[in-house]
């Protein structure tokens, strides 16, 4: 990969990311079929003791225990190494805000969530781009509380 095509394909691992972002926060299962995930995707969330695969069970599981939740996510500074011309590690910091009703709170029963922590992913270059083969989201912090 020269370095030109290493930047491209930099440029191209962080528009996933943003399309990933946008499609949870606005719901959109469509953008993240098309242009967030590998179809054979993983997904990890230690702190919900969950993990999913492929990403038709991702999409069912995102879609149901979002419930009616406004979420507002945030990817920052990420840590791009690549294992291959077609496969790369990425470390993204993230913040997330989480808003839900009384009638789908949380697993503690609160209803505002603010994260603080990291997706640890790996990414492959397929036919139609760079996509999302494995995601691992910890939180280095968490703030709950009840808003009604």
């Amino acid at each position: 990969m020269t370095e030109v095509e290493r930047l491209l394909a930099i440029e191209e691992i962080k528009q996933t990311k943003a399309r990933y972002f946008y499609g949870l926060d606005h719901r959109d299962w469509d953008l993240w079929r098309s242009g967030v995930w590998a179809p054979d995707g993983r997904l990890e969330v230690p702190e919900a003791d969950m993990v999913v695969e492929p990403l038709d069970k991702i999409i069912e599981w995102v879609s149901a225990s979002t419930g009616d939740q406004v979420s507002v996510h945030h990817g920052h500074m990420p840590i791009i190494d690549f294992v291959s011309d077609d496969e790369a590690r990425v470390i993204w910091a993230m913040e997330d805000r989480l808003y839900r009703t009384a009638e789908y709170p949380l697993a503690d029963g609160s209803t505002y969530l603010h994260g603080f922590g990291h997706y640890h992913e790996t990414y492959r270059r397929l036919d139609c781009g760079w996509r999302i083969q494995s995601s691992r989201l910890t939180r280095l912090r968490v703030e709950t509380r009840k808003t009604f």
